[in-house]
């Protein structure tokens, strides 16, 4: 298991998102071998907490991963006003099948503050302050093993298939 805590506004994040992870879900996720799991850590600016709570609210309708791409293939400098409100809406709406009025009322309503403030807890209790950083588990969650910023898929290749056998 793979666990990364990102900010969508993170620059580093961006670039593995972009280079590495692309990779790690070819190779372990499509195949089986391993799952991916995101966790927010929106500690690189304002408008950060927002794009969080967005993105939990797309994968209220299974929709995470594809509003995550889109995010961040539209990532601009930091509070530059990229992720303020209207634009995360807009986002939303261009995806396919997203039922807007329910993400606007989740985003609205903050629905996930509490689960997203539960994962800096969590990010905070591993020491992890920069974005992105990751630990790799065994399937039963035993045995961490910690990486910290955009490294190559070499970097993870190593560790995640140790995890495998």
């Amino acid at each position: 298991m793979v666990i990364d805590f990102s900010d969508f506004q993170c620059y580093l994040c961006n670039r593995y998102v972009q280079n590495t992870e692309p990779q790690i879900n070819e190779t372990y996720i499509q195949t089986g071998k391993a799952v991916l799991v995101f966790k927010h850590l929106p500690n690189r600016g304002f408008d950060s907490m927002g794009a969080a709570l967005a993105a939990q609210c797309t994968n209220d309708q299974g929709k995470f991963w594809q509003y995550h791409k889109l995010l961040y293939s539209n990532q601009k400098p930091i509070d530059s006003g990229w992720v303020n409100k209207e634009n995360l809406k807009k986002f939303a709406s261009e995806i396919p099948g997203l039922d807007t009025r329910e993400f606007t009322s989740c985003l609205d309503g903050e629905k996930y503050k509490t689960s997203i403030q539960n994962d800096i807890d969590l990010a905070l209790s591993f020491g992890f302050k920069e974005t992105p950083s990751f630990i790799i588990v065994n399937s039963n969650g035993s045995n961490p093993e910690f990486l910290q910023g955009a490294l190559p898929f070499p970097s993870f290749k190593v560790v995640i298939d140790k995890k495998l056998f």
